[in-house]
């Protein structure tokens, strides 16, 4: 007979989306434990058998927003046929994210860990690897989109992938200054006319 296991006593995904919002608004350096714990509304001694020490607890926390990611922006990117709607649906997935009334405004992985001390310096090259991969992604949707005949040959797939993920990244440090989800979506417009040019007529 399986032994039954002693019932859990909190959401383990509220408590990391509760744990995000702090690390979100305060940084890897500027969150506590204590900041940590009063967001969950555990006991300590619970919050620590649960997930380990601030840096454990990080590493999680960044493994659920970038499987947010997956699930907005690069869902978007990938879900579209026709390279233009694709990065038009991801740009606005990205708005959404940064401005959502559920989290905190602009992006985790740009902001929850640019400077850290020495002894945590792997999670600034955690983030910086994440980022890059994204980048790759926008670089491979690209060159799809080209292999395709999408684009013109004129087209460069590395710069538009250096300019979108340059402005997507200045969509989200605008969004923690305050910048309203009409003036992001304003700016998507302006960056989609860059890419209007490139795009091969159909038919």
């Amino acid at each position: 007979m399986a032994s039954v296991g002693r019932p859990r006593t909190f959401d383990r995904d509220e408590a990391l989306k509760k744990a995000m919002l702090v690390f979100w608004d305060k940084g890897f350096e500027g969150t506590t434990m204590s900041d940590i714990i009063a967001a969950i509304g555990m006991k300590a001694p619970s919050v620590y058998a649960a997930f380990g020490n601030k840096d454990a607890l990080f590493e999680e926390v960044v493994q659920h927003y970038t499987g947010m990611f997956h699930q907005g922006p690069l869902k978007a990117l990938n879900g579209y046929s026709d390279i233009g709607q694709a990065i038009e649906h991801c740009l606005k997935a990205h708005v959404d994210m940064f401005t959502s009334q559920e989290k905190a405004c602009s992006c985790l992985l740009l902001t929850a860990a640019n400077n850290c001390s020495p002894e945590h310096q792997q999670h600034v090259i955690s983030l910086r690897n994440i980022r890059a991969s994204y980048k790759s992604a926008l670089l491979a949707r690209f060159k799809k989109a080209q292999a395709e005949g999408q684009l013109t040959d004129e087209a460069d797939p590395r710069s538009l992938t250096n300019f979108y993920a340059t402005c997507i990244q200045g969509m989200a440090m605008s969004a923690k200054d305050g910048a309203s989800k009409q003036v992001l979506l304003e700016s998507c417009g302006y960056a989609l006319s860059v890419l209007k040019p490139f795009l091969r007529a159909s038919g």
